[in-house]
């Protein structure tokens, strides 16, 4: 049995230990969130790159297609001369 005096400071206590594991556990979301919308960010990025790439290498396609018409065209030409 508890002394008259300790009951409040016991439920205090209560009070303290409820508000640690709720500031606990926001905590706890807050740095899941911060981690979850990091990787995004990184994954964001890297589809921005995959895309670039993805022009670039596009761009550097019909190039050396333009270039090969150009000279079955040239090489045609003097064939046919």
């Amino acid at each position: 049995m508890l002394a008259r005096g300790l009951e409040p400071m016991t439920e205090t206590f209560d009070l303290a230990a409820v508000a640690y594991a709720r500031w606990k556990r926001a905590v706890d979301l807050l740095a899941r969130e911060a981690v979850r919308r990091r990787r995004a960010a990184v994954e964001e990025a890297e589809q921005r790159r995959a895309a670039r790439r993805a022009r670039s290498l596009r761009r550097i396609v019909r190039r050396a297609l333009s270039e090969l018409h150009r000279i079955e065209l040239e090489r045609q030409a003097r064939a046919g001369s």
